[in-house]
């Protein structure tokens, strides 16, 4: 996973001297890499028996990929394509919403969890968007997608507290 992390530097490098296939290339690598990992961790034991450390470093990993793509973008775009640059930072913003939404709502013991094929999209979006030029239609769907999952992890945790509140009625 560490390679993840290294990658994803030089895709910000590579993106921000206007180098936005090669920076796919190595968001590629870099997703695959951070993927890779986290398929080897899971399969040697479930997320929730990782060790704190490694569930944290995959964790601010997959922030630091997600980052390396929608920030540069923003500042790259921000002269030339002021909506597309506002657009980067909204995804990255529900983004990290969500990613906080999950990391309170487990903090507060409520059961939440984040599905690989979430995580998949979300990378490849990004990815998809370098590679092909299609920018301004992957972060619309990036920024819509992040939108929903903050939405989703809301709703999961609104569904909780109405049941846990409704079985401490049935008992009191």
């Amino acid at each position: 996973m560490l390679a993840s992390g290294i990658l994803s530097g030089l895709t910000a490098a590579l993106l921000l001297t206007q180098h936005r296939v090669l920076a796919g290339l190595c968001a590629l690598a870099s997703a695959a890499s951070l993927l890779v990992g986290t398929i080897q961790a899971r399969e040697a034991a479930p997320l929730a028996a990782l060790p704190g450390r490694a569930r944290f470093a995959e964790r601010i990993l997959d922030v630091i990929f997600d980052a390396s793509v929608l920030v540069p973008l923003a500042w790259v775009m921000r002269s030339d394509s002021k909506g597309d640059a506002i657009l980067a930072m909204v995804g990255l913003g529900f983004f990290y919403l969500a990613a906080y939404q999950r990391a309170r709502g487990e903090a507060l013991g409520y059961v939440g969890s984040e599905v690989l094929s979430y995580r998949l999209t979300r990378e490849g979006l990004l990815v998809l968007g370098l590679l092909t030029g299609w920018i301004t239609a992957t972060l619309w769907a990036f920024t819509v997608l992040t939108a929903a999952a903050a939405a989703v992890r809301v709703w999961n945790i609104v569904v909780q507290e109405r049941h846990a509140r409704a079985a401490q009625e049935a008992e009191g």
